[in-house]
């Protein structure tokens, strides 16, 4: 996709325009989640690369609109003003109603307003500097200086209504480098939304090819699939509107929820989805051990019978062969699936919070009471006749908080990824194991940089691989509700076919096609 962004400012905001040329070249395109799939130009009429051309034959503003693409012509106009409005433009400039305009800026913002049909009107971004403005009397300018911040005033009053209220946005800042990342971040949303939405228009305008149930459902029963469970199957099952811990219906949350919960513990914003970033606050305001008793509280709920099990948990519970599964979540609900079925299981746990065990994991076989600590590269496990769930990034204990750990704020993910990297936070048997299956991805979001990190670290393990004979593909499959473009292309990257459908969906397409 490309996208052309119009930067429209009087002279006194020079460095501005220079930080927002900047932004838009060379820091969005760049961006993790954008590189590759976004270019964009930015259109000022002063480009030191590109100035616009200025005959003599030709008034400024006339020359700007022959040489460059009109702001209604392009995706988005950033208008930025502090003192300055600009110089009035001659009377070849008119509205409609015969009024002037009060410079080149208004000039643009009210032609981007208007649009360029058929096309809809850009995205219009209103930047206004509240650095003071110092006037000297003495000075033979003083007067045109005045006049210019009242043009100023008089533009922004068209934002607001008569009794005060505002009937338009626009954003303040008082220093360039802030201007820089209010503008940063502001872009980054706008392009994600134009790529969420061409996403939306691709899947609209094609009809997609559903998952292959029947032989996901084949290579699940024959032991042939480890599944990668992220933390949005938390989700699955629940009634529309349900609210994680309330009845009828009760629920443990999913990562984003626990990251609202935690938010509104410390009075921040409760949309907050970065549990990382929230946990981290969280962590440094009440303390590692407030942070863990809090967790355990959200986790474990006294009355644990009325929790609704996703119902991923109960179909791997059916499964009559030995299962590895790799779960990021921190609840035991796949545990209390798998022991109400009667399915064995040996339970191994990264152990996040014990720096005494930071080279081992912690290792609970079938029947145990109490885990053994062996070093990742040294557990010894039969995966050919025991299921196996790793919680990969720590769990609580049902019983009691002895063995509670957490991969969770933003240290946490440093410290897994770095024992990910040195080969001491995966068992290498898993490894192996990982060699000759599929990997079926539920419910991951890979909009979390901690799990494309994990993921990228696996992924030499199941990207476009073939059977012995090389005479059949080896897949992997990622599904969950909503995946984005993005995600659609980070997934293929991975050797991985994406799927968008409903967890709760899935899991009951995929039981229909259990082999009998």
């Amino acid at each position: 996709m490309h996208l052309r962004f119009f930067i429209s400012s009087p002279g006194d905001v020079a460095r501005e325009r220079a930080l927002a040329q900047e932004v838009v070249e060379q820091e969005i395109p760049k961006d993790p989640l954008l590189r590759g799939l976004v270019t964009c130009e930015a259109v000022r009429w002063d480009d030191p690369a590109a100035p616009a051309a200025m005959p003599a034959t030709l008034t400024p503003q006339e020359a700007v609109n022959r040489g460059l693409p009109k702001p209604s012509q392009c995706d988005v106009v950033i208008v930025i003003l502090w003192s300055r409005m600009g110089t009035p433009l001659p009377e070849t400039f008119r509205r409609a109603d015969g009024s002037p305009y009060l410079s080149g800026s208004e000039w643009e913002y009210e032609d981007a307003l208007q649009g360029n049909p058929p096309a809809s009107p850009p995205h219009v971004l209103v930047y206004r500097c509240t650095s003071a403005v110092s006037i000297d009397p003495d000075q033979p300018d003083a007067a045109s200086r005045l006049e210019q911040r009242g043009r100023v005033r008089q533009f922004f009053d068209r934002f607001k209504n008569l009794d005060g209220s505002l009937r338009g946005a626009f954003a303040e800042y008082d220093s360039p480098e802030a201007f820089r990342d209010h503008l940063r971040n502001d872009l980054r949303a706008y392009v994600q939304q134009r790529l969420a939405g061409q996403a939306q228009e691709q899947t609209r305008s094609s009809e997609k090819a559903p998952p292959p149930f029947g032989e996901i459902a084949r290579a699940l029963w024959k032991g042939r699939v480890v599944l990668f469970i992220g933390n949005r199957t938390m989700s699955v099952g629940r009634s529309p509107g349900a609210v994680a811990g309330s009845a009828p219906e009760i629920f443990l949350p999913s990562g984003v929820e626990l990251s609202h919960v935690l938010a509104e513990d410390m009075a921040l914003h409760e949309d907050d989805d970065d549990l990382a970033q929230v946990s981290s606050y969280y962590e440094t305001f009440q303390g590692r051990p407030a942070l863990r008793e809090r967790l355990r509280q959200i986790l474990v709920p006294q009355a644990d019978s009325g929790i609704r099990v996703p119902p991923l948990y109960r179909l791997l519970a059916e499964v009559p062969v030995p299962l590895l599964v790799l779960s990021t979540g921190f609840d035991t609900l796949i545990e209390q699936a798998f022991r109400a079925a009667g399915k064995p299981y040996d339970l191994v746990i990264y152990p996040a919070d014990r720096k005494d065990l930071a080279s081992a994991v912690l290792w609970w076989a079938h029947g145990d009471t109490q885990p053994r600590t062996p070093a990742p590269n040294e557990l010894d496990i039969d995966l050919a006749t025991t299921t196996v769930i790793f919680k990969m990034h720590g769990s609580v204990r049902q019983e009691n908080d002895e063995w509670d750990g957490f991969v969770i704020t933003e240290d946490d993910h440093v410290e897994f990824l770095s024992r990910v990297a040195a080969k001491s936070a995966i068992p290498s048997l898993f490894f192996a194991y990982l060699r000759d299956r599929s990997l079926l991805f539920v419910g991951c979001c890979l909009h979390d940089w901690n799990l494309r990190v994990a993921i990228r670290s696996l992924s030499r393990y199941f990207a476009r691989r073939t059977t012995a004979d090389a005479d059949e593909e080896i897949p992997s499959w990622a599904v969950d509700e909503q995946i984005s473009e993005l995600e659609v292309k980070l997934w293929r990257r991975r050797g991985v076919y994406p799927f968008q459908i409903a967890i709760d969906e899935f899991v009951t397409k995929l039981r229909a096609r259990a082999p009998r």
